[in-house]
């Protein structure tokens, strides 16, 4: 372990984001206090729901403007390439921290069409996940300067980042609580186990082709599985299934 790790400035920040509760609070108190830890020149946030869509950010020092330009096209540019979502979940094998150097980036038309006109140099990016390893946060330190991030400040980013996860899926524990009080509608329908996880999934709003994704699973299975839960709980859409379990 390198000599050149701050524990006491790790530990502050660590102590900090503790404190907050709400999921965007724990982003926002991560970029208004990581400088010490990784100091950057801009970042932003975006916040994903259940089914992997934007549906919030937080920006520092970053324009509205840039922002709803990437989302609203450069996202998708290059295939995809540089999107601030990917279609994996945690414990995948990639990095904890992801660098871009970006003058060393080669694009068709991300980086010369919005990386360059921005002034972007180089970015260190990583993410954070809810219970079901789920992405649900993108956070990108940003820097316009020409200086990269020293090997010192990115070890320290990958010392805190799997502290900053554990932290924020605690945020997503009530979903959870809430599969305890389903339980009973589910033992009442004999509900195999593979049934209880779909149903839990399809009752915190996750579509079923992202819940094919979070279990590994066909489209064509999970359908099946949906199907039963339906006959067994005699309903016939995910809203009679909210109804059978506001009335259990």
């Amino acid at each position: 372990m390198s000599s050149a790790v701050n524990w006491k400035v790790l530990y502050e920040l660590i102590a900090q984001c503790s404190q907050v509760h709400t999921p965007k609070g724990l982003a926002a108190t991560i970029v208004e206090d990581i400088e010490p830890v990784c100091p950057y020149d801009r970042a932003l946030v975006y916040f994903f729901n259940g089914n992997g869509r934007v549906c919030d950010q937080y920006l520092k020092r970053v324009s509205d403007h840039y922002s709803v330009q990437y989302l609203s096209y450069y996202v998708y540019a290059d295939n995809g390439q540089y999107s601030c979502y990917k279609e994996y979940r945690e414990g995948d094998g990639h990095p904890i921290v992801k660098v871009f150097s970006w003058d060393q980036q080669i694009s068709n038309e991300f980086i010369p069409d919005f990386i360059r006109p921005n002034g972007l140099k180089h970015s260190a990016a990583f993410v954070l996940y809810d219970l079901n390893g789920n992405y649900r946060a993108f956070i990108s330190l940003d820097r316009t300067r020409e200086q990269p991030f020293r090997k010192s400040e990115l070890e320290q980013l990958r010392l805190l980042v799997p502290v900053l996860n554990h932290i924020h899926k605690n945020f997503f524990y009530e979903e959870f609580q809430q599969e305890e009080i389903y339980s009973k509608t589910w033992q009442e329908g004999q509900l195999t186990k593979r049934e209880t996880e779909i149903a839990n999934l399809l009752c915190q709003g996750v579509s079923p082709a992202n819940i094919s994704r979070t279990l590994y699973i066909a489209p064509k299975t999970t359908y099946h599985h949906i199907s039963n839960i339906y006959k067994k709980l005699h309903v016939s859409s995910k809203q009679e299934l909210l109804v059978r379990l506001l009335r259990s």
